[in-house]
């Protein structure tokens, strides 16, 4: 199979096991609620949020391993296993730290914070300490699927992550089908299926796990400053990013009232959903936009990136248009009249902005996958202190409305900027 067919499929397999996920939550996530009930329903989804919350103390190795791993593999192909072996060790660390912080937070939060039955509390409490200890197994899943990604191997990768995500939704399920509706017990069957897509993964990896010469201390120290100093950088986007989504919702309802802020957050949670799209291509991009610059330099990165944009333009353009011009009546056959009239255009605003935050998610890749990782996190930060006290200013003026076109028009000058340093860099590459 030649290469562009190669990355197609391999953005389909991503695509696939997100998707599929979704459809089983569609699905289950009915039956769990009227089994539990929405006040346990509600803990369950504080669960899986803390889960993916501190799972952020993988401190953005997992991206940095597929980058090294890709990049090790154009370069240095026999310090693979050293590599993988270092990467691997250096991610347990982290996630015992983000146990032993969740397992501290869970008491305070469930006992001074959530107002529960006193059983209720301690069932909540036990669930929420055996999550908390989920946390390293969630950092070296982030290693192991990062390996394969940089492997290029995304049907295995796209596997687990399907797996794992129909297992979260689909465990709860035939629990409370079976007539178990303890929150402990589910929150069992969810740890136990990460163990097993952990047991998967590194079976499948069991190759480069195998005792091999021993590696010299200073090389492994050398190999995890190196994931470290990427994984830093990668860290402060990941955390800057979804903080400007949710932060401009609480700015809203404090400006202009949470009687208007569905009307903003409705429509914007429907066309992020979108971003599974760019994000299956921008993942099977990364690590190939690693190997193309180290091997065919410029002018191969250059058509790499084009035929990114390109494939999103074609995918998500026509569903962007679509939606925006039937908004409207969409909007109003959905939920109703009065909310369709108040929130329509407000949806075809954060259309735009979530094209163009779509096309960004390649040059985005290409700067991350290169090594610019520090570049990309600086340019969220400067986002962010330039885009919180512009909300200020406009919502008061502009409402929901005036928050909508705040928020496209950073998603798009974030795109150009994305753009233009990826242009200034590849000739800054040419000229040297």
């Amino acid at each position: 199979m030649d290469k562009k067919h190669l990355l197609t499929q391999n953005a389909l397999f991503n695509l696939i096991g997100t998707a599929l996920p979704l459809g089983v939550g569609i699905i289950s996530i009915p039956i769990v609620i009227d089994a539990l009930g929405l006040e346990v329903f509600g803990l369950l989804t504080l669960i899986w949020t803390a889960i993916g919350y501190f799972g952020l103390f993988d401190f953005g190795m997992g991206r940095a391993l597929t980058q090294q791993v890709a990049l090790h593999r154009v370069k240095e192909i026999n310090s693979l296993v050293p590599l993988i072996k270092t990467g691997l060790w250096a991610l347990v660390l982290p996630g015992i730290l983000g146990a032993i912080c969740m397992h501290i937070a869970s008491f305070y939060y469930v006992q001074q914070v959530l107002d529960l039955s006193p059983i209720l509390r301690k069932e909540t409490l036990d669930a929420f300490v055996w999550a908390a200890w989920c946390i390293p197994l969630v950092t070296v899943s982030s290693g192991l699927r990062g390996i394969l990604e940089g492997l290029e191997d995304f049907v295995k990768s796209s596997t687990l992550r399907g797996i794992l995500g129909i297992l979260n939704f689909l465990a709860p399920m035939v629990l409370v089908l079976v007539g178990d509706t303890s929150l402990l017990h589910i929150v069992w069957s969810l740890i136990a299926a990460r163990i097993l897509v952990v047991i998967w993964n590194v079976w499948w990896i069991r190759a480069f796990l195998k005792p091999s010469e021993k590696v010299p201390f200073t090389q492994r120290i050398k190999s995890v400053k190196s994931l470290l100093s990427f994984g830093f950088w990668m860290t402060v986007s990941n955390i800057v990013g979804p903080f400007m989504v949710a932060a401009d919702r609480f700015i809203v309802a404090m400006l202009v009232g949470t009687s208007v802020l569905t009307y903003y957050t409705v429509p914007q949670d429907i066309v992020l959903r979108l971003l599974i799209i760019p994000a299956a291509i921008a993942t099977a991009w990364f690590p190939r936009f690693t190997i193309v610059a180290n091997e065919s330099g410029k002018q191969g990165e250059s058509a790499l990136l084009k035929k990114g944009l390109n494939y999103i333009m074609l995918t998500l353009g026509p569903i962007c248009l679509i939606l925006a011009l039937f908004s409207k009546q969409l909007l109003r056959s959905w939920i109703n009249p009065e909310f369709a009239e108040h929130a329509w255009m407000v949806s075809i605003v954060l259309l735009v902005g979530v094209f163009f935050n779509a096309l960004g998610h390649i040059p985005l890749a290409a700067l991350q996958a290169t090594g610019k990782v520090k570049t990309t996190a600086l340019l969220h930060v400067v986002e962010l202190c330039v885009y919180l006290p512009l909300l200020y200013i406009v919502l008061p003026v502009w409402g929901v409305l005036g928050a909508a076109c705040l928020w496209a028009a950073r998603t798009t000058l974030d795109f150009g900027f994305l753009l233009g340093f990826n242009h200034y860099k590849t000739h800054a590459t040419a000229r040297l």
